[in-house]
């Protein structure tokens, strides 16, 4: 038990965001239900599911270096759960550190009955029905995102940021999410630069490169088990033929959801990659 209040301690300290912001949204024609916080174990931290009010966790800069900068984060779990945790709340906080306004968005995952993240572990045999279904709350989830970036912006002084430094990024199913919203976007709401990490691209729609046509900092493994070392490639082809200015950092090994695990291998430099990207725009 008292291990229990330990852990249960450490959860909710790991957790514990600067701000907390709701997103207004429309009402979806999905019944929606109870949200859930899972610990899945010490790499993979703490899942959520059953998302169906999006919020923003907001870590403010910090440091002596404080930049004008700020980074919504999207993390991955294909849309039907959020790895909260290895995918969002770290980053946030080595960004913050790093002088970089960082903010976590829990966008709406496809809602379900019972626990989503052990449902959606046999998605992996029935990469169909996962499309399919994510595709199916693509257009809410990015609509978050939307949302996230014009509340930062509008409230740009209050966070001491620019309201033409702001960027979104995401892993995975995020990533879809960030590339949607990009594709999307419209002056109001755009992201001033991009960061898709191993990108979902299967459940994306293929659009010309936005107008802003937003910096882009792109990232992924040859061994992604889901291929999606093609489509980010791609995404990089994309940029580069439209003029617009992007980064590509392509490891030999890595597999899928690397996120902010430490591996002992060359692609967990790939965040002090991204910081220092992100600093020199």
């Amino acid at each position: 038990m008292k291990k229990l209040l330990i852990l249960s301690l450490l959860i909710t300290i790991t957790l514990n965001a600067h701000e907390k912001i709701s997103l207004e949204h429309q009402k979806w024609e999905f019944k929606s239900y109870q949200e859930n916080r899972v610990f899945i174990s010490e790499q993979e931290g703490v899942w959520l599911d059953n998302i169906s009010e999006p919020e923003m966790d907001v870590y403010k800069a910090q440091g002596d270096t404080l930049t004008d900068k700020a980074m919504i984060i999207c993390p991955g779990g294909g849309l039907f759960f959020s790895a909260y945790e290895k995918e969002g709340v770290i980053l946030a906080k080595k960004l913050a550190s790093n002088g970089i306004t960082a903010i976590v968005l829990k966008y709406r995952t496809y809602p379900r009955k019972g626990s989503v993240i052990k449902w959606s572990g046999t998605l992996w045999d029935k990469p169909q029905m996962a499309i399919d279904s994510a595709k199916i709350i693509l257009p809410y989830s990015s609509k978050d995102a939307l949302t996230a970036i014009e509340v930062i912006r509008n409230n740009a002084p209050k966070y001491n940021i620019s309201p033409n430094k702001i960027g979104l990024m995401g892993f995975s199913a995020g990533g879809a999410v960030t590339m949607e919203a990009a594709y999307t976007s419209n002056a109001k709401n755009q992201p001033n630069f991009i960061a898709p990490i191993y990108a979902w691209m299967d459940i994306v729609d293929k659009q010309k490169v936005p107008l802003n046509k937003p910096h882009a900092f792109i990232s992924c493994a040859n061994d992604d088990p889901l291929k999606l070392a093609a489509p980010s490639v791609q995404i990089y082809q994309d940029w580069i033929q439209a003029d617009a200015k992007a980064e590509l950092h392509m490891f030999s090994e890595g597999g899928h959801g690397y996120g902010m695990n430490t591996t002992n291998a060359p692609v967990d430099g790939w965040s002090q990659l991204l910081i220092d990207w992100i600093l020199a725009l």
